[in-house]
Formats: C-alpha cells, sequence, structure tokens
C-alpha cells in the first residue's frame, strides 16, 4: 500500500543575526510538516509465527529526506520469554533500516532517524500471541533543497576542506555541530544557542550531500537522539555561549556515540595565552562550491587572535552550521574553546568563540544531568519488580545488588529507607544471600501512601542510593489490597469536560500532542493518543504556549463517596523555555460541593524537579483534602504571568480510585477481630459468583466465586 502527498515549498532559514557585524553560525534545516493520514489500526500477531503483522509505504515526491513522527505506536508486550515487538523502518532509496522497541520510541520522542530519500517503508513485526499494537502518523517531516545561510570566511578565500574527524557530529534540527568529550559518559559539548533551539539528534559520520547541495545522512546506526534532561546551556552571547549534553545509546547497535566513533577530545585547562599560534575549526558548516560539501564535515586553520576574558577571536574560517565547533590547539590537538560566532569578511575581522575555563560551564562539567551522569559502581535490581500495592498486614520486595564499572557491594549494607507520612526511617534489610536482601514492610495504615528507597555500600565504604538521587526521588507505593476503579477518563472521548479562560492565549485543548521541543509533551502520558494540553498547535513557527493569564480545565461531577476514594491523574509541566523561566505555577484544586468551594491539591513551581516536562502520576485521598461526596470536582489551572515566559501543561488519565483493605484476617469479613457466626451469615448472604472479584470479601480463596470451599476457609479460621 502507497500514501503519495505533494510536497509544498517553504522558505530557506536563514542565520540569526546577533549584531552588524557577528552571527551566530546555525544553519536550521530546509524542511516542511507534511500532513499524512497512517493508521494501523489494532494489529494482531500471528498465532504460529514471528513475523510482520503491518506495513505501509509512506511517499513524499522529490524530497530530500524524510523523519517520521508518531502519534501513537503502541507496541503490544511480548509473550512471557518471547522477543519485544519491534517497529522497523526502512529508506527504499538506500536500504538504511532502524528498529525500534517501546524504550527507544521513548528516547526519541516518537519520532524516527532521518532517512534519505522520498519513501519509507514502516512495518511492526511481533511474536506469537504478543499483546496488540497500533501505529498512527499524521505528519513527517520533509527535506526541502535549498537555502543559503550567511558565510563568515577570513578573508578572499574559503580555505575549509572536507575532514574525517569521529569526534564531530551534525546537530540538528538547529543545524549545528557538536563534539565528543572525556568526560565519564563520553557526552558532547555545543554552542548555547544551539542547546537552546530544536536540538535532538545528533549525526557521525555525514556522507556528501547531493548535486543539488539536498542533505543526505547516515545511516541509523550512526544517529543518536539527544537526552533532553541532560541539557545544560547559556546563551548568553559573545563568550558566554556554551552547552553541555549528552546522547541515548544507538537503537541498532546499543553503544553510546563515543565507544563507537572510538575517539574523543580533551579539554585544555585554559586557551592558549601567545597570539598568533594556529586555530583549527572542524564543523558542518554549509557550501555551495561545491554544492556536494554542504553541511558536511570541513576543517580548516588559521591565527589566534586572542583571549579576551571568556571571549575568544580568530581568523579560522567557518560557515552558517559551524555554531558548536571545537576551537582546536592545532599544536596540542586540545579544544580549547567553543565555536559561536561568525565576524570575519573579506576584508578581515575576527571569529568568535567561548573558553574553555567559562567558570558557568565548567561548573556544568561538575555537575553533570541526564545520561551524563555517570553511572555509580553498584547497581540494584528488582528479580520480581517493584509494586504498586503493598499489603496493609505485612509485605516485602526482593533486593539483589550487583558491581558495576569495576565496583563491588559490601555484603550485609544493604538498608530500606521508608516515610510513612512522619519523615524517613532506616530499617536494615533481610540478607538472604550475599548481597541479595528482602526489604521487609512491617503493618501499613491501609490507604495511606508510603515513599521509600535503598542504599547500599561499595567495596570502598561509599554508600550509593536507589533511585540515585534519594530522596529527592523515591518510589512510592499504595497500602491496599485492591483497587477499584470508578471512573476514568482517557480523553479518547468526550465525558463533559469544561475549559474557562483568562489567557490571551494558549487554552486547554484535547488532542493528539504536538511537539514543538520547546516544553510540550512529546506523546500523551498512557499511549492511547490523546490528552488534554494547553496551546497545541505548530502555528506561527511553533509559538504556542500559554499567554498573559490563566487557562483552566475542570472535570465533570464525580462520585467521590466511597470510603477510601482516590483521585489519580497524569500530569507534564514545563516553565522553563523562554526570557524568564521558572517564574509560574501550576495550580491543582478539588471541591466536594459541585465548584462552589476549592480546596488546593497541590501547587508546581515554580521551581523544583517536575518543571521541566515529564509525565507524572499524581495520587491524592479525597477525604484528606474535602469531604467525600457525590459532588466531588477536580480543575486544573496553567498560568503565565509577567515576567513572560514558556509555560505548556498536559494533564491524561485521569481516575476515581476506591482502595480496597481486607482485614488481616480474610475470614474476619466484618473485621471485628474475631471469625464468628456474623461472618458466617455474611458468606451465605454473598453466596454465588461475585460481581467484582476485586472487590468481594466472601471470596476467601479467590476464585470470583463464594462456596463451599470458601466455608471451608471460614472455618478453618473460627475464633
Amino acid at each position: 500500500m502507497h500514501r503519495q502527498l505533494s510536497l509544498r515549498a517553504i522558505a530557506s532559514c536563514m542565520c540569526i543575526a546577533i549584531c552588524s557585524n557577528v552571527y551566530a553560525q546555525v544553519a536550521p534545516l530546509n524542511q516542511e510538516i507534511v500532513q499524512v493520514n497512517i493508521d494501523s489500526g489494532i494489529v494482531q500477531s500471528d498465532p504460529d509465527l514471528r513475523k510482520v503483522i503491518y506495513h505501509e509505504t509512506i511517499v513524499v515526491p522529490n524530497a530530500t529526506w524524510l523523519r517520521l513522527m508518531f502519534d501513537m505506536a503502541d507496541l503490544g508486550r511480548e509473550p512471557s520469554g518471547g522477543m519485544p515487538t519491534i517497529l522497523r523502518i526502512t529508506s527504499i532509496a538506500d536500504g538504511a533500516t532502524q528498529h525500534h522497541v517501546s524504550q527507544t520510541l521513548k528516547q526519541w520522542e516518537n519520532t524516527s532517524a532521518y532517512f534519505n530519500g522520498d519513501e519509507v517503508l514502516v512495518e511492526v513485526i511481533a511474536d506469537p500471541k504478543a499483546a496488540v499494537s497500533r501505529v498512527k502518523i499524521s505528519s513527517v517531516y520533509a527535506g526541502v533543497a535549498g537555502g543559503d545561510p550567511l558565510a563568515t570566511i577570513c578573508g578572499p578565500t574559503d580555505d575549509r576542506i572536507p575532514s574525517d574527524d569521529a569526534r564531530v557530529g551534525r546537530a540538528l534540527p538547529i543545524g549545528c555541530t557538536a563534539w565528543l568529550i572525556n568526560d565519564s559518559n563520553n557526552c558532547l559539548i555545543t554552542a548555547g544557542h544551539c542547546a537552546d533551539g530544536s536540538l535532538n539528534v545528533i549525526q557521525f559520520n555525514v556522507p556528501l550531500s547531493d548535486a543539488g547541495g539536498g542533505l543526505q545522512n547516515p545511516g541509523p546506526e550512526d544517529q543518536y537522539a539527544v537526552d533532553l534532561s541532560s541539557k545544560q546551556f547559556v546563551n548568553g552571547g559573545i563568550g558566554n555561549d556554551w552547552g553541555y549534553f549528552g546522547c541515548f545509546n544507538n537503537t541498532e547497535t546499543g553503544l553510546p556515540a563515543g565507544i563507537a566513533q572510538g575517539e574523543v577530545f580533551e579539554l585544555a585547562d585554559a586557551p592558549p595565552s601567545d597570539n598568533g599560534q594556529t586555530i583549527r575549526i572542524t564543523g558542518h558548516g554549509v557550501d555551495s562550491s561545491p554544492p556536494e560539501w554542504n553541511q558536511i564535515q570541513q576543517t580548516s586553520i588559521g591565527p589566534f587572535i586572542g583571549a579576551f576574558g571568556t571571549e575568544l577571536q580568530y581568523q579560522t574560517d567557518t560557515t552558517g552550521g559551524n555554531s558548536g565547533s571545537p576551537v582546536i590547539h592545532n599544536e596540542t590537538g586540545l579544544a580549547v574553546g567553543i565555536h559561536t560566532h561568525g565576524g570575519c569578511n573579506s576584508g578581515g575581522g575576527e571569529n568568535h568563540g567561548t573558553a574553555i575555563n567559562h567558570s558557568g560551564f565548567q561548573n556544568a562539567l561538575t555537575n553533570p544531568q541526564g545520561v551524563c551522569i555517570p553511572a555509580p559502581p553498584i547497581a540494584f535490581g528488582f528479580p520480581n519488580g517493584l509494586p504498586e500495592l503493598i499489603n496493609p498486614a505485612g509485605d516485602s520486595i526482593r533486593v539483589v545488588i550487583s558491581g558495576q564499572n569495576g565496583g563491588e557491594p559490601m555484603p550485609g549494607t544493604g538498608q530500606l529507607h521508608l516515610n510513612t507520612g512522619g519523615g524517613f526511617i532506616t530499617i536494615p534489610m533481610l540478607e538472604i544471600l550475599p548481597n541479595e536482601y528482602d526489604a521487609v514492610f512491617g503493618k501499613t495504615v491501609c490507604s495511606s501512601y508510603m515513599e521509600f528507597y535503598f542504599s547500599a555500600e561499595d567495596s570502598e565504604g561509599v554508600e550509593y542510593s536507589n533511585p540515585l538521587f534519594a530522596p529527592d526521588m523515591v518510589y512510592s507505593a499504595l497500602s491496599a489490597t485492591a483497587i477499584k476503579v470508578s471512573f476514568e477518563d482517557d480523553f479518547e472521548g468526550d465525558l463533559g469536560w469544561t475549559v474557562s479562560n483568562a489567557a490571551a492565549d494558549g487554552q486547554w485543548g484535547r488532542g493528539i500532542p504536538i511537539n514543538c521541543n520547546r516544553g510540550d509533551p512529546p506523546t500523551d502520558a498512557d499511549g492511547s493518543a490523546q490528552c488534554y494540553l494547553t496551546d497545541n498547535s505548530a502555528a506561527n513557527g511553533c509559538n504556542s504556549d500559554v499567554d498573559n493569564g490563566s487557562t483552566t480545565l475542570t472535570s465533570p461531577m464525580l462520585d467521590a463517596s466511597a470510603e477510601g476514594s482516590v483521585i489519580s491523574y497524569w500530569r507534564w509541566f514545563s516553565n522553563t523555555y523562554g526570557a524568564s523561566p521558572m517564574q509560574d505555577i501550576f495550580t491543582v484544586q478539588v471541591s466536594s460541593n459541585n465548584g462552589a468551594n476549592w480546596v488546593t491539591l497541590e501547587t508546581v513551581g515554580p521551581g523544583g524537579s517536575e518543571v521541566n516536562g515529564g509525565w507524572f502520576r499524581k495520587d491524592f485521598t479525597v477525604s484528606d483534602f474535602v469531604e467525600p461526596t457525590d459532588q466531588f470536582r477536580i480543575r486544573f489551572i496553567a498560568s503565565d504571568t509577567d515576567p513572560q515566559s514558556v509555560v505548556e501543561a498536559g494533564i491524561d488519565l485521569v481516575r476515581m480510585l476506591q482502595i480496597i483493605c481486607q482485614p488481616d484476617n480474610p475470614s474476619d469479613i466484618n473485621g471485628d477481630g474475631v471469625v464468628d457466626t456474623i461472618d458466617l451469615l455474611l458468606l451465605f448472604a454473598n453466596w454465588g459468583p461475585c460481581a467484582d472479584c476485586g472487590d468481594c470479601p466472601a471470596d476467601l480463596d479467590n476464585d470470583c466465586s463464594v462456596n463451599t470451599s470458601d466455608m471451608l476457609v471460614l472455618f478453618s479460621n473460627w475464633g
């Protein structure tokens, strides 16, 4: 099956002028968003063979390259002992192939690598008896020929020549350069104005462009998704412009870029002290002579003019696309700075960079984030997983601690850190075998939430925690024996939510997320496709967010009268983009009288660990805030106040839950502490099949029916 679409012309993107003679040297991709209509529907695996269960070819005539954006890529869970369901994407032009599983799709923010040509094949491959899958694509990025960003050549001739430095990559779609360094995880450096923009893919081993200058892409085995949570940067102009970030492992090789490329830069302590030494710049600048050299890797040398504070000046040729290139001391090969701005011309002038000893940049290197954080020498594993529910009568979690990166755990040092409401207490874990433990939870108050984390020491006596940043980040669980869902809305249909606005722009709306890489969700929380979002639009160059006021999303009236009712939802909030980041808040409020009065459930921001995007599930016991009634409402308020910033928010999968707490002795059906005639009468009153297996306390043997076997269980516990 083929779907053929027309390609529209778009204007080429120019470099950004910082002042009259100095330019930030980006070269954004010439691309357009083309609408498609791909929906596999629900597809089921073959009962006997692992095979392709869905295939579709997407064609955009005359596109130089394609990149897919998935509205939904729900890959069904593999059967026990089987292989994962795979999404396979293949370029018809050159056969380059990328394979995605659920985890890598999240890392790539539900997008694909860049594929050469105007035609790609999309396939889903699944094991026998795998869960159902579904793929939806409503738009793709398509490459367009053209574009000529400003050049800053130092003198009458362009001295750049093609090069093959394995350490230097092309940064897309912003159109910059990035390079690998010798930190613990071989992360990357670029310019701050590149990291501040639409930076999400790094390509190495870039091939020649086509005869018209259209970019050609390496295979997916040389393309890496940027971990957005790892980005640290400052876009502060000449001498104060730097970025530091990392990438996820490659989808095809499983390797990090530093290992796959085999080489990384060493950083100098400071730039050269003597003028006149030779500086080399290697990067992916634009070119038209010949056009095949456009934004491939090229290198050039020229004299060092000097260091002026944290600003570097040199007369080495660059063009748009060179922003972020390493400034290399040619005699030693050490990186002494980051190229950021062009100022050269045929009559002279200088190009500019940020010195390697910039204090803010050095501070970022010593405080990495995301995938740049070095792995600790010990790892924590949970063979049986981490539970969402902890039995109120007592429970345990199996924890296995092992060495990694040359480290070894110290036996007998494993500890559980538990907070049931009064702060964390430390409980030694029960060691079953060397470095294998049971984390034992005593009796807990049913329907209460608890936080916990684990710790142990390595062979050097250094203590490490899991999660790594505990207690700032911890695990949580609910004390209960079961959960009953009385209301659930994944926003695939309209169940009666209302939107009210005081904001000038950015109102709540229900739809499939449009990811503009400026704080908005790339996909919904639960994989069903739709959620509620603020200003879900790519209009006006993706200038979409809440502006000048608040927008409020209010639920229909819900029944929260059942004992132990809990309101649950997933939320997304970002306030870290724009000129005045981390100034605004996101508020959640509840009412027990149909909206006549409101009580604040939580306030997110203006600072903290949950204001930079990311879906977070939140659960609150209704009775802790308002009276449990059948006139319950919840509302979500996203605000943008002065000074203005970029505010994006999302809500998904709102549920009303009922916490079920069976007594310590299930035979004590009425919970009065004794098994007697009253419990027997209750058993007879519920005789027969259970209407709800999760809420049938007289079903003592959990077979979804109250019968003779349950009566025998009750008599065995009489008294």
